[in-house]
């Protein structure tokens, strides 16, 4: 009898520490601050997207905006052990938590002009741009903040109303931050095909 209780509680011991083993690490927490901006021009007709070499159809260039940022871990969470579940509160243990990430500036709005090279005049063409919106249909820029539900560190935009565009353009772009801070980048010059 005695080798069937000790059999037992150390079958109840393996079935605890396998159980209580918590795959997950512990959760940290991010404070993330813009702090710079980094602009890519692309052709994207054909397949592949690739780097404008030579001239681009106005139909066919995209932007890239890489928001660059400084992330320090201001916080570190320890998990406990717990043996109030005597191992079958573990069933939770594949539902791992995130790392929570705080923005301490959020981006607020993006702004594009267009600089004719020719005659140094600034066009604004922000919403001349769209991106994928969260159902896959195209949105403007002004759309796409109007709709946020997260923030991202970079986006993807294709020109779609290219009428006012100049065929010698720079583009600059604006990143505004919510305490205004703007963060600025151009592009060197984009030769358009006539």
């Amino acid at each position: 009898m005695n080798k069937k209780i000790i059999s037992l509680f150390f079958l109840y011991l393996i079935q605890f520490i396998v159980t209580s083993c918590d795959p997950c690490h512990e959760v940290r927490t991010y404070e993330r601050k813009y702090n710079g901006l980094e602009v890519r021009t692309w052709d994207t007709s054909g397949f592949q997207t690739s780097a404008i070499d030579g001239t681009v159809n106005k139909n066919s260039f995209g932007l890239t905006l890489l928001v660059q940022s400084e992330l320090n871990q201001i916080a570190y969470h320890q998990r406990k052990t717990s043996f109030s579940g005597f191992g079958f509160a573990s069933a939770y243990a594949w539902s791992c938590p995130d790392d929570e990430y705080i923005i301490v500036d959020p981006i607020d709005s993006i702004e594009i002009t267009v600089v004719n090279t020719e005659n140094q005049k600034e066009i604004m063409v922000t919403d001349n741009f769209t991106t994928p919106g969260y159902d896959g249909e195209p949105i403007t820029i002004t759309e796409l903040f109007e709709d946020r539900a997260e923030w991202h560190d970079s986006f993807q935009f294709d020109l779609t109303e290219y009428d006012k565009v100049p065929n010698s353009s720079i583009f600059k772009i604006k990143v505004f931050l919510e305490s205004g801070i703007e963060l600025t980048q151009e592009t060197e010059i984009v030769a358009f095909e006539e």
